[in-house]
């Protein structure tokens, strides 16, 4: 009796997080749609969801990927520098649903739901109850985290990540290995996810607490081959496993890996040169690489788990070393052990003034997005 009062509650928090996550979102967007409007109408919502949920930015290549498939020739090819899976799931759904676009809204908002679920579940594993809660309205209110809600792979990175991590504290190496190979499959930082992967396996079950290894724990090798099949893919098509480089180094990405600095220093002059973005997309993205840099280092302080600050650190230098970046702060939304670093602050005033911020933030970037700033 007991453990099904205590199933039931959990079934209960689960639905309750779900509700609040999505809640905060679909609540902002209907003030953006006032906004816009001047009025509510529920048709006016749709149309709001229609343009700017399903047609700008990325959102259109994922459709045709899944549409379409990756082709060798035409202005398409280029689209493959997008991971495959999350145009495969749409692909995969839209069998059942019949509309890729709204598969593809689903899969977002199901994985986000479902990751904010995760994210409390992670962080009851060293927070309390009150802490777990916390680091999810932290998620829910990223300035940028607007892209769960449409077809962008931010909703899914999410929750193949935080569920990797999870899977791997609680030492089910198999599970998080597969878990980790389809974030990799997803987005190109999932292969990061190693980094913690290998920290937990060798440092914590085989050198603190000195545990047999065992055959399976390989399976931590399957996140690193998703970026793998990825490479197969770009080979098969063009004969060439890192072609993907080569469109992405050309119109309209123009992004080539450089050193962080040189980064840093071409988001101001282009904070310079094109005006109006600026506070949008270029020094936006240089305010949160080093607020990132300055919450790691808190962690470290505060000594967080190690294998979550390597795979924070990876996540944030392999970030930036994109250059001519326009989507950092989309990115950001990825690098899920901040939100557990600040999930662990203990002093109230100072977590009721940062989650008072975050609100402010969230509400402005998602009503600018919604207006059609060119936030990305």
């Amino acid at each position: 009796m007991k453990m099904k009062a205590r199933a039931r509650k959990r079934l209960i928090t689960w639905l309750l997080i779900a509700f609040v996550s999505l809640g905060i979102h679909y609540y902002v967007m209907i003030l953006s749609q006032q906004i816009i409007q001047g009025h509510f109408s529920f048709s006016g919502l749709l149309h709001l969801i229609h343009t700017r949920l399903t047609e700008p930015g990325d959102a259109v290549r994922y459709l045709d990927i899944a549409k379409n498939g990756y082709v060798r020739e035409g202005e398409n090819a280029i689209n493959l520098v997008f991971y495959p899976l999350y145009p495969l799931l749409i692909r995969l759904f839209s069998i059942l649903t019949g509309n890729l676009a709204f598969s593809g809204v689903l899969i977002s908002q199901a994985s986000y739901a479902g990751a904010s679920i995760l994210m409390y579940e992670l962080l009851k594993i060293d927070h309390t109850e009150k802490e777990a809660w916390y680091g999810v309205l932290l998620l829910a209110l990223h300035p940028f985290s607007v892209f769960v809600m449409g077809i962008y792979t931010e909703g899914l990175f999410l929750l193949l990540t935080i569920g990797c991590l999870y899977l791997l504290r609680k030492q089910k190496y198999p599970a998080a290995g597969i878990v980790g190979f389809f974030a990799a499959l997803c987005r190109t930082q999932g292969m990061l996810l190693i980094f913690p992967a290998a920290y937990e396996l060798i440092v914590c079950r085989l050198g603190k607490e000195k545990r047999k290894f065992h055959p399976s724990d390989l399976s931590v090798l399957l996140i690193p081959a998703g970026f793998g099949v990825y490479l197969l893919i770009n080979a098969a098509l063009h004969g060439n496993p890192f072609q993907f480089l080569q469109y992405e180094a050309g119109d309209p990405w123009f992004q080539t890996s450089q050193w962080i600095g040189r980064n840093i220093s071409l988001q101001f002059l282009l904070a310079h040169e094109y005006e109006g973005l600026e506070w949008v997309i270029y020094y936006v993205q240089i305010i949160l690489y080093f607020l990132a840099l300055g919450i790691l280092f808190f962690g470290i302080w505060k000594k967080e788990r190690m294998s979550e600050l390597l795979y924070g650190g990876a996540y944030l230098g392999f970030t930036y070393l994109s250059g001519w970046m326009i989507s950092g702060g989309r990115y950001m939304l990825g690098c899920v052990p901040l939100f557990i670093i600040l999930a662990g602050i203990k002093n109230e005033m100072v977590r009721k003034v940062l989650l008072l911020a975050m609100c402010l933030f969230h509400f402005a970037y998602s009503l600018f997005f919604y207006i059609g700033y060119s936030i990305m």
